[in-house]
């Protein structure tokens, strides 16, 4: 029988599951289709995010520096 502690670790393991598919639910929307390159604002004209591998490249290491050093939205 599980006692009030397990019950309330379980409960907190469940929030946080939620609160991460929330947050990577807003990041994918974010990141959403909207016709322009998310790293050089180019017309993307092929339905991606960024206009070739390279601009996706940069967004993503920026991106990662970003959430490395705590600089903000990545």
């Amino acid at each position: 029988m599980a006692d009030a502690i397990d019950i309330a670790a379980d409960q907190a393991e469940q929030q946080l599951a939620g609160q991460i598919a929330a947050v990577r639910q807003a990041a994918q929307d974010a990141r959403s289709v909207d016709g322009v390159c998310r790293n050089c604002g180019e017309l993307v004209s092929h339905g991606g995010v960024f206009c070739d591998a390279d601009c996706r490249d940069d967004y993503e290491r920026v991106a990662r520096a970003r959430r490395i050093n705590g600089g903000g939205n990545a």
